[in-house]
């Protein structure tokens, strides 16, 4: 009775096993991660009190800029550019040949 309960109860209600994510969805998920990141660093640097006088100060433009290159490598690498055509030879658009007698 005990097998039975315990196949039942897995046939009814299989565990949940999180499918491996892939490299795309990892990466879409990094590009959200660096949005949240974004907002958390405007947040702190609209309510920092540095001072002219202090010494050391958190560097936000710099920062900002990082992310930004960060953003823009994975985005870049998510968007692969598809190669141009080869330039052909233009169309000559005539077709009518003269038959020379030999």
């Amino acid at each position: 009775m005990f097998f039975f309960g315990f196949y039942s109860y897995y046939w009814i209600c299989p565990p949940a096993f999180a499918a491996p994510l892939t490299e795309r969805e990892e990466l879409t998920l990094s590009l959200n991660q660096l949005s949240q990141i974004e907002a958390s660093l405007h947040r702190a640097q609209q309510s920092a009190r540095t001072g002219i006088n202090e010494r050391y100060y958190f560097d936000y433009p710099r920062i900002h800029g990082d992310i930004t290159t960060l953003r823009s490598g994975i985005e870049h690498y998510l968007t692969p550019t598809r190669t141009q055509p080869r330039d052909t030879a233009p169309l000559v658009g005539r077709y009518r040949e003269e038959k020379t007698t030999p």
